[in-house]
């Protein structure tokens, strides 16, 4: 009996360890992570956090690791980030600003998301024109060909490449 209900003690902590910094983060907590973070993902009861701009520790995180069961938050969403995303098998993402193909992106690959506000393009860092990886990707629907492309640019990177 004793063995028992030790055996029972044991789970219900395994349980509860798991579940604590295992289980999904809240929509505060990554909040809070994305004033000062550009992204972060949760992944395997670990955190990591990435401080470059745009869709570049994406495509760095996708070199070495996938998103598979992973929880991402990142300040801005558009269609590159999405496919990346999508690509990387993420599980659930939140971010403040997602566009709306973006949007498509994850209600076609069944990728639940959260965002703040819902805006209908991302726009480049000027404001004055759509953002360079949008413009790259506007006739990209399929996640791997995003990938590859991207992962070439970076590779090839010259300043020209974002014109």
């Amino acid at each position: 009996m004793k063995k028992i209900v030790l055996a029972l003690c044991v789970l219900v902590l395994f349980a509860t360890c798991a579940f604590a910094f295992g289980g999904n983060p809240s929509k505060s907590e990554l909040r809070a992570d994305l004033e000062e973070h550009s992204l972060v993902v949760f992944k395997n009861g670990e955190k990591e956090v990435f401080n470059s701009k745009g869709i570049r520790p994406l495509v760095d995180y996708l070199e070495t690791d996938d998103f598979k069961d992973a929880y991402v938050a990142d300040k801005v969403i558009g269609k590159a980030s999405a496919l990346l995303l999508v690509y990387g098998q993420v599980k659930e993402v939140y971010t403040p600003t997602i566009s709306k193909p973006a949007v498509k992106v994850f209600k076609r690959n069944h990728v639940k998301y959260k965002a703040d506000r819902v805006v209908d393009n991302i726009i480049n860092r000027a404001g004055t024109d759509l953002c360079p990886m949008e413009k790259k990707v506007q006739g990209i629907d399929d996640p791997k060909a995003a990938y590859e492309m991207f992962k070439e640019m970076f590779e090839n990177f010259t300043p020209a490449t974002f014109q």
